[in-house]
């Protein structure tokens, strides 16, 4: 499996892959991974789990 990191395309599952996402940052959080997305076709910026991510091959 790919690693995601900064620059990666993914979507998000929990949302049925509707959006297609460009990481722009890895934070921690109360020691839990956070991914910063901001969309690729639309104007949108939001943050997910790693868990929660497909990479886009």
């Amino acid at each position: 499996m790919q690693q995601i990191e900064i620059g990666s395309l993914v979507y998000r599952k929990s949302y049925q892959k509707d959006v297609l996402f460009k990481v722009s940052d890895i934070r921690y959080i109360n020691g839990k991974k956070v991914i910063i997305l901001k969309g690729v076709d639309v104007r949108l910026i939001a943050d997910a789990e790693e868990e929660d991510l497909d990479i886009k091959q």
